[in-house]
């Protein structure tokens, strides 16, 4: 009877309890299977996280990789997306999303964001902007995106470069014709006046005087066109033109010299040389640096006619290469003409009393460089003005 008692009792506790511990076995596979599924779901974040940063970096890549400025906007003027270049550009952050049209001050770029944001199909502006202390000029495309955002894509191409030279073109065949007018309108006057004036055409001293007037004014157009030509044939480097060669630069200087002393004379200037003793072999085209060392010290006559001038020439030889200076003591060059002064056509000084093409520096320029070289100048007004060459090592055969 105890027994089968205690079987009983066994039984009913056993009955009790099993389910309870079914019980917590269930839930402890429920817990690890909510872990399981925690960390499943921790590791999916993980990647997603992983994924976003390398798409943007990705992006960031790519924009970077474009080289020039990139901007995606909304229509609202909000940055959404931006390369380095472009945050120089703007002067912003390229990280930071700001509305452009609320952060810009007032100028080209700020209209140009707000002409973007009104656009409904693809566009292009030019606009100017100051950067590092420079106007550059640059061409913008706009391309309103096709997407539910109705983002907008900013390319910026900097065409400062295209923009000058077609400037320099534009002002070269402007001044060209000037230059050219006033001669050929001297000439074509004094021909009237000869072939339909008959006291003048019987006038033996009138016709001379005409005439004399019309071979001055025609030898000028033969130098402008032939400093024309000049110029374009050193800036094209046309294959051959240089005569390449060793020649003694001190035979150059006497020859400039030469050609000088009446001009000087009549000035009452003085023109010196000082160059190594033992001479100074170059190599080049003989023609030219006779020619660029001409056109520097006849423009320090002709821009100081005033007595008591004095234009020196001087040729120093190292290891770093040749240095060779013009300087003279005349009325100088203002500060603000001097980052224009090789431009063809362009004068510092605009007295009519001046004469010459407005070319003779540019040559200069163009056939040092064609040369390898490179030409600086500097002046103090009233005191002093020079203009240096420097040339690299001449190679050794």
């Amino acid at each position: 009877m105890t027994v089968s008692w205690n079987i009983a009792l066994g039984l009913m506790v056993v009955a009790f309890i099993l389910p309870f511990i079914f019980l917590h076995s269930q839930m402890a596979a429920q817990r690890r299977r909510s872990r399981s599924d925690h960390d499943e779901l921790e590791h999916l974040r993980l990647m997603l996280r992983e994924l976003e940063e390398h798409v943007r970096k990705d992006k960031s890549l790519f924009l970077e990789a474009l080289g020039v400025p990139f901007l995606l906007i909304r229509k609202s003027g909000r940055l959404v997306m931006a390369n380095t270049a472009s945050g120089r550009l703007l002067g912003i952050n390229a990280g930071h999303s700001v509305n452009l049209l609320r952060y810009l001050p007032e100028s080209e770029l700020r209209s140009l964001i707000q002409k973007a944001a009104d656009c409904s199909e693809q566009a292009r502006f030019t606009l100017s902007v100051p950067l590092n202390s420079e106007e550059r000029v640059y061409r913008a495309k706009v391309t309103p995106l096709q997407n539910e955002e109705g983002l907008i894509g900013i390319v910026f191409h900097d065409i400062t470069e295209l923009h000058r030279t077609q400037m320099i073109r534009r002002d070269f065949v402007a001044n060209a014709s000037h230059e050219l007018r006033t001669p050929l309108t001297i000439i074509r006057g004094y021909l009237e006046s000869l072939t339909e004036d008959s006291e003048m055409a019987d006038d033996t001293e009138a016709r001379s005087h005409a005439l004399m007037l019309m071979k001055k004014h025609a030898d000028r157009i033969v130098r402008l066109v032939e400093d024309m030509l000049t110029i374009s044939r050193l800036e094209n480097a046309e294959k051959g033109y240089l005569r390449m060669a060793n020649f003694d630069f001190s035979v150059v200087t006497q020859e400039v010299l030469a050609r000088l002393e009446s001009m000087a004379q009549a000035q009452n200037a003085r023109l010196t040389c000082d160059i190594p003793a033992d001479g100074l072999t170059l190599h080049g085209d003989k023609f030219y640096w006779a020619q660029i060392l001409f056109n520097l010290m006849e423009n320090a006559l002709k821009n100081n006619p005033s007595p008591g001038l004095c234009v020196q020439l001087t040729a120093t030889q190292d290891d770093s290469g040749v240095t060779i200076a013009v300087a003279d003591n005349g009325v100088g060059i203002p500060p603000e003409h001097l980052p224009f002064i090789f431009n063809r056509f362009y004068r510092a000084n605009t007295s009519a009393a001046i004469k010459g093409t407005g070319l003779g520096l540019s040559i200069v320029r163009h056939a040092v460089e064609a040369h390898g070289g490179r030409i600086s100048a500097d002046s103090i007004p009233g005191e002093r003005t020079i203009f240096t060459i420097t040339l690299p090592p001449m190679a050794k055969e």
